[in-house]
């Protein structure tokens, strides 16, 4: 997977928290059989902010969980 099709696929598990007005990525929003291909986008991204391909900032601004 790509970094750009994990930061696609995230982008539709983003949430708002209700409590802070915090967003957060939400698996329980995703179908079951879809949940491992979540887990995977979860895992390429981290891996891009480890190899220092982005920030941690630049991922939250990607996924929106900045607005």
């Amino acid at each position: 997977m790509e970094l750009e099709q994990a930061i696609e696929l995230l982008k539709t598990a983003v949430k708002n928290n209700g409590v802070n007005d915090e967003r957060h990525i939400d698996l329980t929003l995703v179908p079951v059989e879809q949940k491992a291909q979540y887990e995977k986008a979860l895992v390429v991204s981290k891996m891009a902010i480890l190899d220092g391909k982005m920030t941690q900032d630049e991922f939250k601004r990607l996924v929106h969980l900045d607005i």
